[in-house]
């Protein structure tokens, strides 16, 4: 018990800092749901001292029925809202828990099959809501959902046999059963929001990639060529219509040429200004001449300077 105690704080606390990272809300109630779980062990522990207490063992279905009931909520907030459906539920079936546990206060706990499982009818019934929220997750076959499936049913099926065994061995070992479902339905959130930041990830990895192909369509079909430099003046990008009239392929111009062994005068070397337009001679790589209409403008990016050179061939743009 001691073991699973320390194990299921762990993950709590795991559970904390992923809430602390992402502030995403259902993480939030899964370490409530974790924070109750964990008074349960400690009221069953109490128990192990006190096992003619009442209280404590009311107060242990209190916390184990809240355990279970916010992590519900959990399940609940990782798609929508809690709507108005499930505050009526959980009412209700607080209520029915309330009016159990007066029962049992009065007249003791049943010590028949049927009179367990009326007792704790509420607790049944939230388990069970418990498992079907666990499949309404997300229709994507996940591990972090598989998890919480496996998890979600294997706690249901041990509430529902336990009030059936009678007291020993096999009763203590599917209670430490059941407590450790609900440490591994911690473990599933935290896989769940792994699941989720990579996803995320992909999809913006997906989207800049799309954009970078749209951007790189877009300047292989201007009408202009296209150059970009960095700032001490060397190749970052070549366009189609650049190899086309240059002769070099990408592999050889990108990071390799500066600007300077493309324009016939040491252009690059005068200095430049934030924004220019001029008439100027490029040389190809067999070292043909052509004139070109040049406008250049300076950009800053991810704290990097970059001068955009746009070139536009002039009517005579050829000539030995």
């Amino acid at each position: 018990m001691t073991f699973l105690f320390l194990f299921n704080l762990m993950v709590l606390a795991a559970l904390w800092l992923s809430y602390r990272t992402s502030s995403r809300e259902y993480l939030k109630i899964g370490c409530f749901a974790g924070a109750l779980q964990l008074l349960s062990y400690g009221t069953d522990l109490m128990l192990l001292a006190m096992p003619e207490s009442m209280t404590v063992e009311l107060l242990f279905h209190v916390f184990q029925f809240g355990a279970t009931l916010m992590f519900v909520s959990a399940l609940l907030m990782m798609s929508d809202r809690i709507t108005r459906f499930y505050y009526y539920a959980f009412a209700v079936l607080g209520v029915g828990l309330l009016v159990s546990l007066v029962y049992t206060q009065l007249n003791g706990f049943p010590e028949d099959v049927v009179g367990q499982y009326r007792s704790l009818l509420p607790l049944f019934v939230l388990t069970s809501l418990l498992f079907w929220r666990a499949q309404q997750t997300d229709s994507r076959f996940t591990v972090g959902r598989l998890f919480l499936i496996l998890a979600s049913f294997s706690m249901l099926l041990f509430r529902l046999i336990l009030p059936t065994i009678p007291a020993g061995l096999i009763s203590d070992f599917i209670y430490f059963l059941e407590y450790l479902t609900f440490t591994v339905m911690l473990i599933a959130l935290l896989l769940y929001e792994l699941e989720f930041a990579n996803a995320a990830v992909e999809d913006l990895l997906l989207e800049k990639t799309q954009s970078e192909q749209d951007l790189e369509f877009i300047v292989n079909n201007s009408l202009d060529i296209i150059l970009v430099s960095d700032a001490v003046g060397l190749l970052q990008s070549w366009s189609t219509k650049a190899r086309e009239v240059f002769g070099y392929s990408r592999e050889q111009a990108v990071g390799k040429i500066h600007m300077d062994d493309l324009f016939a005068s040491n252009y690059w070397g005068r200095g430049l200004g934030t924004s220019e337009e001029f008439q100027s001679k490029m040389e190809t790589a067999d070292g043909q001449d052509f004139m070109v209409d040049v406008r250049m403008r300076e950009v800053f990016h991810h704290s990097g300077a970059y001068h955009v050179f746009a070139l536009r061939l002039s009517e005579d743009a050829l000539f030995d």
